[in-house]
């Protein structure tokens, strides 16, 4: 899969000042004389509201969209993907992760007869096409990681020099406590139990030297002494976050640092214009940004590369070009130009704001490209179990994430990532 070139390319390539968007015109798919009923379904974010707008503006004639957003992405994708019957919808915008799991469970259908038929007309480029084994199996539009985010007058204020590592983050923690009265849990991070969880321990394990896997293999290593320590400093941040921390998920943490509650957190880049946003922010301009800390000095910005993109699934209704034509609308330039701050496009004319750089500080703080395994989300899910616990201290955490590995090892042998050591003979 191209996601290195994918992340890479679009910020190395620079942002190319040619060719530029028209003046907004009535949609392709409006005169195009469409005849379908399309559903589609993505998270809920800024930028997602913003494609479901696009999308539903091809509503009329025979033509009638409707855009399911949910913070439940991950479940109602793969629910239907894998549906024994028809997918109640057409497509899905997912991330890298899910694409993987898709790709590998055989769930998506290729889009390369749709590229060649209608990619010159909605000016696709080549950095956007996601192929596998030369097919093109998702188009993706957007780049994301994750980002620390500070209140610059506060940390002005107090002579605080932005963190570069966890441990500098707890010492700024502990000085705007003292100092800032009014913000008693001055961090902010996506702690919620699960998937959000188990995140972020991925963020910070690969930063501390450690890894998932054993090289090669299927077999797991992220029970390890790194793996221990991943969840130490995981629980030392808890003091200095809201009593809820462990249900906070982005919505959360986006809503506490944009109130004033909280001066500092990892949160998602695709975030970051709300922030300067009056009309949801009591602190608009006052919210900076930079690469994750690590986790240990020298440990590379505790981030990985993200992207997300559009895929079509494999049991889904016989309407593929209706759809297609609906999505590239979504992801016109047009569209990519009415909402250039609301994410880090992929497209080549993409105008990065102040807002917009995160993908850039991340690969320059050294931010890995998420794992691709395909075993990867077994042991991602098995992890997000048992952190909470061992993260609160209810569970010792070493014996939570031996209990983790072996809930993992079962479920890889039984999909056949790893050998149970029996021999069955032919025919058995």
């Amino acid at each position: 899969m191209h996601r290195r070139h994918l992340l890479l390319g679009a910020l190395s390539s620079g942002m190319a000042a040619g060719w530029m968007p028209s003046a907004w015109a009535e949609p392709l798919c409006r005169r195009a004389g469409l005849q379908a009923r399309l559903e589609l379904v993505a998270n809920s974010f800024p930028v997602m509201q913003h494609l479901a707008r696009q999308a539903m503006a091809c509503n009329g004639g025979g033509l009638n969209v409707n855009v399911k957003l949910t913070s439940r992405i991950n479940y109602e994708v793969e629910t239907a993907f894998a549906s024994a019957g028809k997918s109640p919808f057409d497509a899905a915008v997912v991330s890298a992760s899910v694409f993987s799991d898709l790709y590998a469970r055989s769930q998506l259908y290729p889009m390369t007869d749709l590229v060649r038929k209608y990619g010159a007309r909605y000016q696709l480029e080549e950095r956007m096409l996601v192929r596998m084994d030369g097919e093109v199996m998702a188009i993706a539009f957007m780049q994301n990681t994750q980002n620390l985010y500070y209140r610059r007058d506060l940390f002005q204020r107090h002579g605080i020099a932005v963190p570069t590592t966890y441990e500098q983050m707890l010492q700024a923690a502990t000085l705007l406590r003292a100092k800032e009265p009014g913000i008693a849990n001055p961090i902010a991070q996506t702690f919620a139990q699960g998937w959000d969880l188990a995140t972020e321990f991925t963020n910070l394990l690969f930063s501390m030297g450690g890894r998932f896997f054993v090289p090669g293999t299927a077999e797991p290593a992220f029970n390890s002494p790194e793996g221990v320590a991943t969840v130490a400093l995981m629980r030392s941040l808890l003091p200095y976050m809201s009593p809820n921390a462990l249900s906070s998920n982005s919505d959360d943490v986006m809503n506490q640092l944009q109130q004033g509650r909280a001066a500092m957190g990892v949160l998602w880049a695709s975030r970051a214009a709300r922030m300067d946003d009056p009309s949801a922010s009591r602190v608009p301009g006052l919210i900076d940004f930079a690469a994750a800390p690590a986790a240990r000095p020298g440990g590379g910005s505790a981030a990985h590369l993200w992207w997300d993109g559009v895929v079509m699934p494999r049991n889904g209704p016989a309407q593929r070009e209706a759809t297609f034509q609906v999505l590239m609308e979504m992801l016109s330039a047009e569209s990519t130009a009415a909402g250039n701050d609301l994410t880090i496009w992929v497209r080549s004319y993409y105008k990065p704001g102040r807002t917009g750089v995160g993908v850039e500080r991340a690969l320059a703080g050294g931010a890995k490209v998420w794992p691709a395994e395909p075993f990867f989300t077994l042991a991602h899910a098995q992890v997000g179990k048992v952190l909470a616990d061992a993260i609160k201290g209810v569970r010792d955490p070493a014996q939570a994430l031996a209990g983790a590995a072996a809930a993992y090892r079962l479920a890889a042998i039984e999909k056949g990532y790893i050998s149970d050591g029996t021999r069955r003979e032919v025919g058995a």
